[in-house]
Parts: C-alpha cells; structure tokens; sequence
C-alpha cells in the first residue's frame, strides 16, 4: 500500500469526508506569511481534509443549533488533523504539523475578519477537494459547500492528486445566495 493510501484510509477512520494531497509547489502563488514553508519550513506536502456539516441545523429556526453544530465540527476538525500526525509520524520517518483553522494569528480589523496560518480553503483546492466558486467558498461536487476544513503539513514528497476539473454556474443558480442564514 502506498504511504498516499494510508495516509487517506486512516483520515477515512479517523472521521474525515474528504482527504486530498498536494505538493508544496503548487502554493508558489499564496501570499508571503501564508505558505506551508512559513508555517514549516521542511513542507513537502500537503494533507486537506474536510469534514461535512450536517443539513439540519441550517433548516432549524434558532442560530444556536448552527452555531453549536459549528463549534462541535471546528474542534472535531483540529482533533482529527492531530491525531492523523501522530498516526503518521507513528508509521512513517515524516514529521507531521496540524495546520488548525483556529485561532487566528492574524486579524484584519478594517474588514474585521480573522486569517489562519494557511488558507484551508485553498489547500483544499490545491489538494484536488473542490473548487472556489462565486461565493468565495471552497465546494465540492457532493457535499457542496458546507465543509469543515484542516490540513496536515508533511516533511515527505508525496504524489498529490488531481486538482478538481467541474465547475458551477453560479451566475445561473444563487441558490448559497439565497439561503445563507446570514445574509451574507
């Protein structure tokens, strides 16, 4: 079994929907302080992971429920992108570095608005998980986009996958617009 299919096997066991590799190459274009090698400098890889979030609390009438759901998914996310570093690091030679959505390093107060260390969604594209539609958001041709995202830094050259080649007529659709609890 390659390292690239256990690596995805346990992520699968671990809870994961979605897993994908993508070398460091492909983020040459990220932003200066947001590349995997100023997180790690020995980066060779990139694991992205997603987990799904649950359709019913977005048809609930209370926030509280998406936002209690959120929270519970955020922190199950980070839990699964550790524990895969130490299974990792358990059954290869690779140092393995969580790459957390949360908490922010860095805050933009004029668009008040918070930035992880890495762009999970953009990893998640590099990595072959989605696309980033008109929405701004990562989406994925079966869970949409109503994911949780982490990733994995590697210290090992592993083979990545295929970037994801559908797209979406948002123009035509607005359906994200639409629903959005809020309003966004």
């Amino acid at each position: 079994m390659s390292v690239e299919r256990m690596i995805k096997d346990l992520a699968a066991d671990l809870g994961a929907d979605l897993c994908g590799i993508a070398p460091v190459e492909r983020f040459r274009d990220a932003p200066a302080g947001f590349r995997p090698n100023d997180i790690f400098p020995q980066t060779k890889s990139i694991v992205a992971l997603a987990k799904r979030f649950p359709e019913g609390p977005f048809h609930a009438t209370s926030p509280i429920l998406y936002s209690a759901t959120n929270d519970v998914i955020l922190q199950e996310v980070a839990r699964l992108a550790i524990l895969l570093c130490s299974e990792i690091e358990a059954r290869t030679e690779a140092r393995a570095v969580p790459a957390p959505s949360e908490p922010y390093e860095y805050w933009d107060a004029e668009n008040r608005e918070g930035r992880g260390l890495l762009s999970l969604k953009h990893a998640a594209r590099l990595a072959g998980l989605g696309v980033i539609t008109a929405n701004s958001l990562l989406t994925n041709d079966r869970f949409g986009n109503r994911l949780c995202l982490g990733a994995v830094l590697l210290d090992i050259e592993l083979e990545g996958d295929r970037l994801a080649d559908y797209h979406f007529d948002c123009d035509a659709c607005h359906r994200c617009v639409d629903s959005c609890p809020a309003g966004a």
